[in-house]
């Protein structure tokens, strides 16, 4: 293994820790983490599968990446061991732990806006990472016309209607979907 892969796998190994960290302290103080937001449901994402398929799709050949609905920012930190990442999260809660574990773990690759990503010009990124918890339909007609790249899309229940799809992780990282934008 390269000094570099070994160099992001000791990495990843830190935050995965950090964020299991935090699941328990939640379970202690009698929460679960997920919950509704303004925007919608924040649920977390496995760090392996996510490390895994971001190997898989090769996110190091992309220059920015926008986490939509960035939630408590662990996917945003894993996307940053591989390029430039900024997250956008409408929970300011959420937000919060984010910048406060990427500070902890000092990922200078990530940055986070408080905002809704629906609000935001995306045109300037060449991949996009989602977990939706429903159809994102007025996402897909935002990008539509101003934006041209990739679209990782995390779960198999709210496929794109206007995006190609390009390819899948293997079954053994877990359902993720590469589209590609069709203008």
């Amino acid at each position: 293994m390269s000094e570099r892969l070994e160099e992001r796998h000791a990495t990843f190994k830190r935050v995965e820790e950090i964020y299991q960290r935090f699941y328990e302290a939640l379970q202690l103080d009698g929460m679960l983490p997920y919950r509704s937001t303004e925007s919608g449901m924040w649920a977390v994402s496995d760090a392996r599968e996510v490390y895994h398929a971001f190997s898989h799709f090769q996110l190091g050949q992309y220059h920015h990446m926008a986490d939509l609905g960035s939630g408590d920012g662990k996917v945003a930190l894993i996307g940053s061991l591989f390029t430039r990442v900024t997250g956008y999260e409408t929970d300011e809660v959420l937000y919060n732990k984010s910048v406060e574990i990427r500070d902890e773990l000092g990922l200078s690759n990530a940055s986070f806006q408080l905002r809704d990503y629906l609000l935001a010009d995306l045109s300037s990124y060449d991949i996009l990472y989602l977990y939706p918890d429903k159809p994102f339909y007025d996402l897909e007609e935002k990008l539509r016309s101003v934006w041209q790249g990739h679209l990782i899309v995390n779960g198999p229940h709210f496929p794109p209607r206007h995006l190609i799809k390009l390819t899948e992780a293997p079954p053994s990282v877990g359902k993720f979907v590469l589209y590609e934008s069709s203008c």
